[in-house]
């Protein structure tokens, strides 16, 4: 893998997830889809610019043409993210590491099981049953969200865990970002700190 394809996926997974930020409405779904009001009689419209509760997600396994298409998509009905899931891993992975996959990354919302510990959120843990640190699920201001999913999409995450036996077929050039994070997060708002 050369270093221009590397800084090419890691420049795109970045661009989405800046992108994917972008949006007067943040926060704030609507289950009856894009466009429709929040609730009967009220004036407040929901207008869904990206969908984007997992980065790296839809920049790896979704064809650019197909981002306009999900973003406005019910995240339960996408009719495209899962099936995409699943056809560009079995280009390089088995297919129970595929079928795994989809499982967990699909639908694209964030999840998070309100009757555990909600003071130890952990990516992926609602979806892993604890395997990734806690089963509340969720995401912590630490995880480092891009690096956990490069890792389960190409490399040894989903193995490591003993979700799923090892494939064997990693890529490990892939499987980091590269981007550090120093977790020097504080007490009082905005809790992380400045811009590098």
């Amino acid at each position: 893998m050369t270093t221009r394809y590397k800084l090419a996926l890691l420049a795109t997974i970045l661009a989405g997830a800046i992108i994917g930020g972008c949006t007067s409405n943040a926060g704030v779904f609507n289950p009856q889809g894009a466009g429709a009001a929040l609730s009967p009689g009220s004036s407040t419209v929901y207008k869904q610019i990206e969908l984007l509760s997992r980065p790296a997600v839809k920049e790896v396994f979704e064809l650019f043409e197909s981002h306009n298409k999900t973003n406005r998509a019910e995240p339960y009905a996408d009719p495209v993210l899962q099936g995409q899931i699943k056809s560009f891993t079995l280009n390089f992975r088995s297919k129970q590491n595929a079928d795994t996959l989809q499982a967990i990354l699909y639908p694209n919302v964030m999840k998070a099981d309100l009757s555990q510990d909600v003071t130890t959120a952990s990516y992926l843990g609602y979806e892993t049953g604890g395997a990734t640190g806690s089963k509340w699920g969720g995401r912590a201001l630490d995880d480092d969200i891009v690096g956990i999913s490069l890792n389960a999409i190409f490399g040894n995450t989903l193995s490591a865990l003993g979700l799923i036996p090892d494939d064997k077929k990693e890529a490990p050039c892939l499987a980091l970002d590269n981007v550090s994070y120093d977790k020097s997060n504080t007490k009082t708002f905005p809790y992380i700190q400045a811009p590098l």
